[in-house]
């Protein structure tokens, strides 16, 4: 629990004021750092606490690094330096895929939260854009296949949702709101 009330102090002030500017609920910028970097242990690079692949857009640092993604068929291929390490038949439905990817490289936690803007402000979540300001609805806006889907886990919604529950629970435990 130690480490999910240090993860809250240090990522939630600048979500807040990060939400200033974007309107993206600083509870939900939250909660999904904390889901996509395992509360801080897993984060890649420096800042990346959301798993921002580098994308054909992006220009700065990168660093290559493990990560799970699950897709529909078994043929999917990457383009080196990233890689497909293994594949396996997911539980539920698809395929689990164990891979190298390119991932954004920050160098504070604010620059990693505006890119983490930029992208949910891009043309592909532009119907989920309106449910900014609700974490929940948001959730499920950026998942829902109009648009861009954020994650490629089958069950991506329900746990950070639940996620959500927590950092919500915490913030106000805390007295950060």
């Amino acid at each position: 629990m130690r480490n999910v009330e240090k993860f809250i102090r240090d990522v939630y002030p600048a979500a807040l004021a990060q939400s200033k500017e974007s309107g993206i609920s600083p509870i939900f910028v939250t909660a999904q750092a904390a889901l996509e970097s395992g509360w801080g242990r897993s984060k890649i690079g420096r800042y990346n606490l959301f798993g921002i692949t580098k994308g054909s857009n992006w220009h700065g640092r990168t660093v290559l690094a493990p990560t799970t993604e699950y897709f529909t068929r078994d043929d999917f291929a990457l383009q080196p330096p990233e890689r497909v390490l293994s594949i396996e038949k997911s539980r539920t439905k698809g395929y689990k895929y164990s891979v190298l990817r390119l991932f954004r490289d920050y160098d504070t936690l604010e620059e990693a939260l505006a890119d983490h803007c930029r992208v949910l402000s891009g043309k592909g979540y532009a119907d989920a854009w309106a449910w900014r300001g609700d974490a929940r609805e948001f959730t499920r806006r950026i998942q829902d296949n109009t648009g861009w889907r954020y994650a490629t886990a089958p069950n991506y919604v329900e746990i950070l949702t639940r996620v959500i529950d927590m950092v919500e629970l915490n913030v106000k435990r805390l007295g950060l709101h």
